[in-house]
């Protein structure tokens, strides 16, 4: 929409001029103009939105995983708990109804 070079500019005031006429071409003008500022301040209010409601939750994010990090930074570290065993599992229904264990090469 801003791309307008001073060329197209003028075909436009020159059109605008044959369409309208000298007395109703500058009101147009001043009401395109009042409508492309109203276009760019609802835009404008509406990309602020957008934007905050994306970096708002990043950012609170953001605290809350630095704010983990140094509780965890802070926090003496434990030894992590030994698994318990698990009695040994057959390796095949076979293994498990005769109790038999498949030669294994020891």
């Amino acid at each position: 929409m801003g791309n307008l070079g001073g060329g197209e500019i003028l075909v436009l005031l020159v059109v605008g001029l044959l369409v309208l006429g000298p007395e109703r071409l500058p009101e147009a003008t001043r009401q395109v103009g009042k409508a492309l500022r109203h276009i760019r301040r609802v835009t404008t209010g509406f990309q602020e939105e957008i934007r905050s409601a994306v970096e708002d939750p990043v950012i609170e994010a953001k605290a809350r995983l630095s704010g983990d990090a140094l509780l965890r930074e802070a926090a003496p570290s434990e030894a992590p708990e030994a698994p318990q065993s698990d009695p040994p599992r057959a390796d095949s229904e076979d293994e498990a109804s005769t109790g038999d264990k498949a030669d294994d090469g020891r």
